[in-house]
């Protein structure tokens, strides 16, 4: 990347952009694999790493996203941007944890909603 004229940071940003291995082109793949050999442990494999894979790739894209400033803005502390970066992913899942339980309280008391009219609104039918 040294010939694009990349930073080190933004040639790791551009790095895991590219390091995903793309769900949308390996799933359907190893689902055609499985179909023509049924016992293979490799799309079993696949199927579990490439969702974790994909997450670890979008969450450092989103750290060095923090550090990869254009040239035009003022510079900013390193602390300040690992700070920053810790707030950030500590915030994601406070924030996700909040809407997971509001979720299980929703789907577990969706029986109880009911109209004005005393008609129950989920019936499940």
């Amino acid at each position: 990347v040294a010939f694009l004229g990349f930073t080190f940071i933004e040639g790791l940003n551009l790095g895991t952009v590219l390091v995903a291995i793309g769900d949308g082109l390996v799933i359907p793949k190893m689902k055609e694999f499985s179909g023509r050999f049924p016992n293979h442990p490799m799309p079993h494999v696949m199927f579990m790493w490439a969702p974790l894979e994909a997450c670890g790739a979008l969450t450092l894209f989103g750290v060095l996203r923090g550090m990869s400033a254009p040239a035009s803005q003022p510079d900013h502390s390193f602390g300040m941007m690992v700070f920053a970066n810790i707030f950030r992913i500590v915030a994601t899942i406070v924030a996700g944890a909040c809407m997971g339980r509001i979720a299980g309280y929703c789907i577990t008391h969706r029986t109880e909603v009911k109209t004005f009219s005393g008609h129950q609104v989920f019936t499940g039918a």
